[in-house]
């Protein structure tokens, strides 16, 4: 199922675009190198990484007493909230000061291979709908290994635009991408409460298939 990871970051690189085009565009105008850009995308998918594995040990418990069927209900439970921050004040409030802490390490980064590596990793922490619902996602392959190789494989799917933002004019599609940007929540929302549904083995056929608890397998259909 790596493949869903590469086609989230694909598609979802238009979010990317409307979040980081201006900051891309900055480290262009820097006259970093292709290899210097290439530096900080691989501090960037470090920064997923670290995402991936912060979620993973939130869900491990469910793991550690074999409660799989509920990592799946976890997971779409934090993307729902993720999707509604905006109307949960003390969420709202709590991604913004991330936010607002993690730009200002930016700022503070120092400029060459190292800082442009740490740099890439901030911004790879940085609040966002996409990545965040990528790590969260990323929880439900059973491993923090495979947890993490998901989020290496988004953070490829996202590199094509974000390498041609950095060398290619806006071209006025800065406004386009932002109008992609306001239906980030509204996925998140959707793919929530789809995860939600399916983990709750309802014995709907494919939609929400019946869980086994003794073999820890679910029963698609009956045959």
């Amino acid at each position: 199922m790596l493949w869903s990871a590469f086609i989230l970051g694909l598609l979802g690189s238009l979010h990317c675009a409307a979040m980081c085009g201006p900051f891309m565009l900055g480290l262009a105008a820097r006259e970093y190198s292709l290899f210097s850009l290439i530096i900080h995308h691989i501090g960037r998918w470090i920064g997923y990484i670290i995402l991936a594995v912060f979620f993973y040990f939130i869900v491990s418990p469910l793991q550690i007493f074999e409660l799989q069927q509920y990592i799946g209900i976890f997971s779409g439970i934090l993307l729902v909230i993720y999707g509604l921050k905006s109307y949960i004040p003390p969420v709202n409030k709590l991604f913004i000061r991330m936010t607002f802490f993690i730009s200002q390490r930016m700022s503070k980064s120092k400029t060459g291979r190292t800082g442009n590596i740490m740099l890439g990793i901030l911004n790879g922490l940085l609040p966002c709908g996409l990545s965040f619902g990528a790590a969260i996602l990323s929880v439900n392959f059973g491993s923090v290994w495979n947890a993490s190789l998901y989020m290496i494989v988004f953070g490829i799917g996202t590199l094509p635009i974000l390498l041609a933002i950095s060398y290619l004019p806006q071209l006025g599609l800065q406004k386009t991408f932002r109008k992609f940007n306001t239906y980030t929540p509204k996925l998140l929302l959707v793919v929530g409460f789809l995860l939600i549904i399916r983990s709750a083995g309802l014995g709907i056929p494919y939609l929400s298939p019946t869980y086994n608890l003794d073999k820890q397998e679910i029963k698609c259909c009956d045959k």
